[in-house]
């Protein structure tokens, strides 16, 4: 299995498999073959424990967001390339 760097590094190269946020996006490479069924475990699990510590200014105006598991507003892949390349980094 890859680690959570070489994983989130296939992600930022990977980015035509991007849609709406980093779960579907990790979802969506384990569709199309890139990772397998573990390695998009490891990254889900990743994701989630490691979520931003302030949310965009878009979830700070948004209470239904701070509910659900976006961190940045639907679809906008710029702050979740920033966020990959800060793990990448810390990994």
């Amino acid at each position: 299995m890859r680690t959570i760097k070489e994983l989130l590094q296939l992600m930022l190269d990977n980015q035509e498999h991007f849609v709406s946020g980093l779960c579907s996006w990790a979802f969506y490479l384990c569709r199309a073959g890139k990772i397998n069924n573990s390695e998009l475990m490891l990254l889900d699990r990743y994701i989630k424990t490691n979520k931003p510590s302030k949310w965009s200014s878009f979830n700070a105006f948004n209470e239904s967001f701070k509910k659900s598991d976006w961190y940045w507003e639907y679809g906008n892949i710029k702050p979740r390339v920033k966020w990959i390349n800060k793990h990448i980094k810390i990994n």
